[in-house]
């Protein structure tokens, strides 16, 4: 189930923080892409959320729809401009018929659906031939990816382990389920360097912002916190500034339903 360990309803309202205007999110060029390959009329996204990504979508593809687990989240998609065709639903068991897209999606989600098998299936059982199935996000297994919080907030790494597949993992799923041309490719590179006092304003540093955050108790956040804010005063006392790094590659692990 996607909703065990973060009931995403609590952070809904505040969710798009994490989306500033002046960050160019090149995976979101990168679905715009897939989409026009394979050309594509109907598309469905899992793990939807606020909606951000198929509203990029809404100047190619006429018929966008999207599922997430949570209401709180779909009541935020459908404040964007796109028409979106949104239901309540689960990524293990699509609520669709079979041969019904020509794209399935999912950005930064995989990692709450559980059976991470199962939803590829599912996703396989929906498309229509010729269709694409893309999961784009980070892979923690991969060692090359580099982020502060995982330094500051202990456990956050640990569990992101043992929460996403692996990207070997990935391309042995897709191929057990049937999918061809399978590959992963780098989407975005995200290099982001906060110097000093400039780490707090990072929306990524908030707890309501990303789910390796919101999955820590009070306790474990602030005591995250404190350490960053123990950096900044030895870093002051000394005369010197403490950078904060985010140098992440991001992924696409692709497959085709021929």
């Amino acid at each position: 189930m996607e909703t065990s360990f973060l009931n995403y309803d609590q952070i809904a309202t505040e969710y798009n923080q994490r989306y500033p205007s002046s960050q160019n999110w090149e995976r979101g060029q990168a679905l715009l892409d897939l989409a026009g390959q394979v050309r594509a009329k109907t598309v469905l996204e899992v793990g939807s959320g606020t909606g951000y990504w198929l509203n990029l979508l809404h100047t190619t593809v006429p018929n966008l729809f999207g599922l997430d687990y949570s209401m709180g989240m779909i009541k935020q998609a459908q404040r964007q401009s796109a028409p979106l065709k949104l239901v309540r639903g689960s990524a293990v068991q699509l609520p669709y018929r079979d041969n019904t897209f020509d794209l399935v999606y999912c950005v930064d989600a995989i990692h709450h659906f559980g059976d991470h098998r199962q939803f590829i299936a599912e996703a396989f059982r929906v498309l229509r031939p010729g269709g694409a199935l893309a999961v784009i996000g980070h892979d923690p297994h991969e060692g090359t990816s580099k982020w502060y919080i995982y330094e500051y907030f202990n456990g956050v790494y640990d569990t992101d382990l043992r929460r996403y597949p692996s990207g070997r993992l990935m391309m042995k799923l897709l191929e057990a389920e049937g999918y061809q041309n399978t590959s992963i490719q780098t989407v975005e590179h995200i290099l982001n360097v906060h110097v000093g006092q400039a780490v707090l304003r990072d929306p990524f540093i908030k707890k309501s912002a990303t789910s390796q955050l919101a999955l820590l108790n009070d306790e474990e956040y602030f005591a995250g916190m404190k350490r960053i804010e123990e950096a900044l005063a030895l870093a002051a006392a000394s005369g010197e500034q403490v950078v904060f790094s985010s140098d992440i590659h991001v992924k696409m692990f692709l497959g085709y339903k021929l």
